[in-house]
């Protein structure tokens, strides 16, 4: 079954023509409470760390360079109020200067209070590193110096912005300059309901707005998500009587929590922990080799977009069907019984457990497979063959070793694993495709 060319396409500039009114809400004062815009949210490791700050403040510095001249406030600690006088300056300080034991939150952003949707936002709440050595009553222990759980990052643009060409290219630099910079665990980037700060009052317009707009990401609690990202596992005999306690997934341990992905979008970003559980790089790259696909290694991930620019999915247009096909690939990755994505609204109906898991499922077709449930146990690593696919130009290289290509004549070269292997412009032969050679004698 596909969806492929069954409806109408809009792009982003025709969907917020149409649209625009209804993705926004305006206050009586003439402030915005929602705003249709485009955000990118990263979870990662080592943000505690000095490295690690000093990678964010890049990441903020960047930011600010593209796009600080609609950057008014923000905050510099996470309950600090909004304020027009927390510059760039007050950010940068507290990114650098915050003990590594104590998490940064801070905001730049066009609004200068919180109860206004922000064009323009950037943000983070970091993990911290343990200041001391720590034994449980139980036995297990935390040595000096470990990062405890992951940091996020998060930015928006306005939806504006990617209906040019321009605006795409800009919004894409700084989400593949992001991955550059930091050490990614997952993630991913597309059209989005921007609600202000204090998002809780707007949860209920956010759920009426994804539940018309199948494009449309549910990230106002993204804050929350990051354990969700983030496998440990245990010894012992339950989670509250550990005899050993491992911020990752130990062979053998109990597991506390397995990670997976939160779906997928026009972007979705996958750190190695679940490329390998898709059977590496080159196998995602095969189950996904279509033209509209186009998938990039950037740092420590893989950046997969479904189609050249997002999709509102709007009720004409059904479910965006490059957003089902990459979710054919990827929703093993998923959490077969996620959790609500909207704290507890009484009387208004929202992303709650019930209508959070639909909504996660939005893009499976009606014949797809349940998601396997994870195991109870970490199972010992998988010893893989080596992976020796043709391999697309312009494709990383999945293996160490010597390769070849009919697209040009006497091509045979080493390779290094992840080098890039070049596309032969103008060949006879169409599209290069790289094959693997026997070592040399």
């Amino acid at each position: 079954m596909t969806l492929r060319d069954s409806k109408t396409i809009l792009t982003p500039a025709q969907a917020l023509a149409r649209y625009k009114e209804d993705l926004s809400v305006r206050l009586a004062d003439n402030r915005m409470g929602v705003l249709p815009g485009v955000i990118g949210t990263i979870f990662f490791e080592r943000g505690g760390n000095p490295e690690g700050r000093q990678r964010i403040l890049d990441c903020f510095d960047r930011f600010e360079q593209l796009f600080g001249e609609h950057l008014n406030g923000g905050k510099d600690t996470d309950l600090a109020k909004f304020s027009k006088r927390t510059g760039i300056e007050k950010i940068r300080r507290a990114i650098v200067e915050t003990p590594s034991h104590l998490q940064v939150g801070v905001v730049r952003s066009s609004a200068t209070d919180q109860d206004t949707a922000a064009e323009y936002n950037i943000k983070t709440l970091t993990n911290i590193v343990v200041p001391e050595d720590y034994t449980a009553p139980t036995g297990w222990t935390v040595s000096k110096g470990r990062e405890a759980g992951l940091s996020y990052l998060k930015f928006n643009v306005p939806m504006e912005l990617v209906t040019t060409t321009d605006g795409i290219a800009q919004y894409e630099s700084f989400l593949r300059y992001v991955c550059q910079r930091l050490i990614v665990r997952g993630g991913y980037g597309g059209l989005s309901p921007i609600l202000p700060y204090s998002y809780h009052r707007y949860m209920p317009q956010e759920w009426a707005l994804a539940e018309r707009f199948s494009g449309l990401e549910i990230d106002s609690t993204a804050h929350l998500l990051k354990d969700d990202f983030d496998p440990v596992s245990y010894e012992g005999p339950s989670s509250s009587e550990m005899t050993a306690f491992y911020d990752h997934l130990h062979p053998g341990a109990k597991v506390g929590r397995w990670g997976f992905i939160k779906g997928v979008n026009w972007y979705t970003i996958l750190g190695e922990l679940f490329v390998d559980r898709l059977g590496g790089e080159a196998a995602i790259r095969e189950a996904l080799n279509r033209p509209d696909i186009h998938i990039e290694r950037i740092g420590s991930c893989l950046l997969i977009r479904a189609g050249d620019f997002p999709r509102l999915g709007a009720p004409e247009e059904g479910l965006p069907e490059s957003y089902v096909f990459v979710n054919s690939v990827l929703r093993v990755l998923r959490d077969p019984g996620p959790d609500a994505l909207h704290t507890y609204i009484p009387d208004l109906p929202s992303a709650d457990t019930k209508n959070a898991r639909a909504w996660a499922a939005r893009f499976d077709l009606p014949d797809a497979a349940p998601i396997p449930e994870p195991p109870t146990v970490v199972p010992q690593p998988v010893k893989r063959e080596p992976v020796r696919l043709n391999v697309r130009g312009g494709s990383p290289c999945p293996e160490a070793g010597w390769w070849h290509t009919p697209a040009k004549a006497g091509s045979r070269r080493y390779f290094e694993a992840g080098e890039i292997m070049p596309a032969i412009e103008g060949s006879p032969w169409g599209e290069t495709y790289w094959h693997w050679s026997p070592s040399e004698r």
